[in-house]
């Protein structure tokens, strides 16, 4: 498991200091969290979730688990993070993929950066189909959204998930449930990056607003 001790230390630190400096909860979402996060779990529980669903959870998740902190007292038992924050482990998984969570979980991610609108809709297109059997919607679905773990709400039906196979593996990537737009990944090359970079955001003023933000969205 590779080592993020010093970034796990940077990030406790700053989520102090982003607490103390948005006293007032004027960051989107900081009102549900207040930036609590409840203990971390146990290396039984990451073993127990990875053999269940035949998955490696990326180090980056890991390392937060294991030594910040697990769920809290946001929306759906969030703990603090961007937007509503970050789910509790091992809940809310089936945000995305419909039926089986556990032959699906462990798919490549199909998704990427660079995905445009025409790509988008070709792969949506199959879903359309008129009078699909369930058990063809369902291996659909799970072929799109394979291979993404559902951490967090960001309101309505916008969530963002964590890539957890192919050459993405780490990465977040913003979804949106309802309208299904197209996928919109973060620009941080793993998780602990994204975290401390909405952390940085807070402590800089940056993400100091009473309206929702598009932190995590590709820049411009």
């Amino acid at each position: 498991m590779k080592d993020y001790a010093l970034q796990i230390q940077r990030i406790k630190k700053k989520l102090q200091e982003a607490k103390e400096f948005d006293e007032l909860f004027r960051v989107f979402g900081a009102g549900n969290h207040r930036y609590e996060i409840h203990s971390p779990v146990t290396i039984s529980d990451v073993d127990a979730f990875e053999k269940n669903y035949g998955v490696e959870l990326p180090d980056c998740y890991k390392s937060f688990l294991l030594n910040i902190g697990n769920g809290g007292r946001s929306y759906l038992c969030s703990g603090a993070g961007p937007f509503f924050g970050i789910y509790p482990f091992g809940h809310h998984i089936d945000d995305l993929i419909q039926g089986k969570v556990e032959n699906h979980l462990k798919k490549r991610c199909a998704l990427h950066p660079n995905i445009s609108e025409k790509e988008w809709d070709k792969k949506l297109e199959p879903l359309y189909a008129d009078d699909i059997p369930d058990e063809d919607y369902e291996e659909l679905n799970g072929n799109l959204y394979g291979g993404i773990l559902p951490i967090g709400s960001q309101g309505c039906s916008f969530i963002h998930g964590l890539v957890l196979n192919g050459p993405y593996r780490g990465m977040i990537i913003n979804l949106d449930r309802g309208e299904l737009s197209p996928p919109k990944f973060s620009e941080d090359i793993h998780f602990l990056n994204w975290y401390e970079r909405w952390l940085d955001e807070i402590i800089s003023g940056k993400l100091i607003t009473t309206s929702p933000t598009w932190f995590g969205y590709p820049r411009g």
